[in-house]
């Protein structure tokens, strides 16, 4: 599913194989509320093992990167359905990824919470799922953050998610970077619980 063609040199296409790098390096480029986190973490890729390349591994067809003059710059994950999203998560995902990290040892704090994450099954309450099945995740790095193409990056996912029936959408923010949630807002996000982040949905069928 890719954008008509434009003289811009930013398109937005589907992830590729090829592309699942750079979506890690830009999942911890973006772990820190949106800044570089990299510093935090002895393996780059251990935030984007858990939030990003899953989703590309699940649902390719809701994995969705923007690049500018062929680099990529973000990227928007979702899963239609997080119930499934969830289930193969703990039959497949999080066992690879186990044996994956088996030797590995944590040094820092954000390490640690990786791997504790990992050992922890964790569901999305069913209260959130019925109503909004779906729930992406998006980032951008902040050289290309400026211009819409946040707002494009989004818009181009919610309108896939649509297309295919799904009903519901949400999304988890960061308390440390609160301030995104009045981007979210423009979409049709509400807030609906805090766990402590802050969790926002839309309906998208009505």
């Amino acid at each position: 599913m890719n954008m008509p063609a434009s003289s811009s040199p930013v398109i937005i296409r589907n992830a590729q194989p090829s592309d699942e790098m750079a979506i890690l390096d830009i999942c911890v480029r973006t772990s820190d509320s949106g800044q570089d986190g990299s510093r935090h973490y002895t393996d780059p890729r251990l935030p984007g093992f858990l939030w990003a390349l899953p989703y590309v591994r699940f649902c390719p067809e809701n994995a969705f990167v923007l690049t500018n003059r062929g680099v990529v710059m973000g990227y928007c994950v979702a899963t239609p359905d997080t119930t499934a999203y969830e289930d193969w998560l703990e039959a497949a995902w999080w066992p690879s990824l186990k044996e994956e990290l088996r030797d590995f040892s944590a040094r820092t704090e954000e390490d640690e919470k990786v791997l504790a994450h990992i050992q922890t099954v964790s569901r999305t309450p069913i209260h959130v799922t019925r109503p909004y099945p779906s729930h992406l995740h998006i980032n951008l790095l902040p050289e290309i953050q400026n211009g819409g193409h946040g707002s494009s990056l989004l818009r181009h996912q919610l309108n896939s998610l649509t297309k295919s029936g799904v009903e519901g959408v949400h999304l988890g923010v960061n308390q440390h970077n609160e301030k995104v949630a009045a981007f979210y807002s423009k979409f049709g996000f509400t807030e609906i619980d805090r766990t402590p982040s802050i969790l926002m949905a839309k309906r998208l069928v009505e």
